[in-house]
């Protein structure tokens, strides 16, 4: 994680800490919680990150899951600052690996395209062969919905709101899809 304070980042964390947990079940009182917090924290991660990916809706869940999973709740003086910090961490979180992703792809793309036209070896044109071959057999083994966001946007050139328009699929799951698939053939590239 990154140094940076929390200030610097357009969260409202002020206004009341929201409803005391203690003496009831901790399920009535995360129910009462969730109900309180849910549409602010939406609101709130929309303003500051953007309507996604990833979306406000699934970094909320996220956050409220985490929420749930303390060992005692009612130890938590401020449940809304708690979860409006949580889910600037997953979103944080989230853009660091898509980063790295999208460095390690461009870096790759950058070899191929760079590379010198007139020093194509016997060597060098067999090495790429065996990345193509471990590409193909990497796309073979991805699920259907990776395949399909793969083919339509690197192959026919979607951008991916023409894939959500012609998959039916929300633009994060599309999102997500692009992205765990580059990871995958990164990974296969990197054995």
């Amino acid at each position: 994680m990154s140094d940076t304070p929390l200030r610097s980042f357009p969260l409202d964390q002020s206004g009341p800490p929201g409803p005391p947990m203690a003496g009831r079940s901790n399920t009535l009182a995360f129910e009462e919680l969730y109900r309180s917090y849910w549409k602010d924290l939406c609101r709130q991660l929309r303003r500051a990150f953007g309507s996604g990916p990833p979306e406000p809706e699934d970094v909320a869940q996220a956050a409220f899951a985490r929420f749930a999973e303390l060992g005692d709740p009612e130890q938590v003086r401020n449940p809304r600052a708690l979860l409006l910090v949580t889910a600037r961490n997953i979103i944080l979180d989230h853009k660091r690996r898509n980063g790295r992703h999208m460095a390690y792809a461009r870096t790759i793309q950058a070899e191929l395209i760079n590379a010198p036209h007139n020093d194509i070896s016997p060597e060098r044109a067999l090495i790429d062969m065996e990345r193509l071959e471990i590409v193909k057999r990497a796309i073979d083994t991805l699920p259907h919905k990776q395949k399909v966001v793969l083919s339509l946007h690197r192959h026919h050139g979607y951008t991916y709101q023409q894939i959500v328009a012609e998959t039916g699929w929300s633009y994060g799951d599309v999102y997500r899809q692009m992205e765990a698939a580059l990871a995958s053939l990164a990974s296969a590239l990197k054995r």
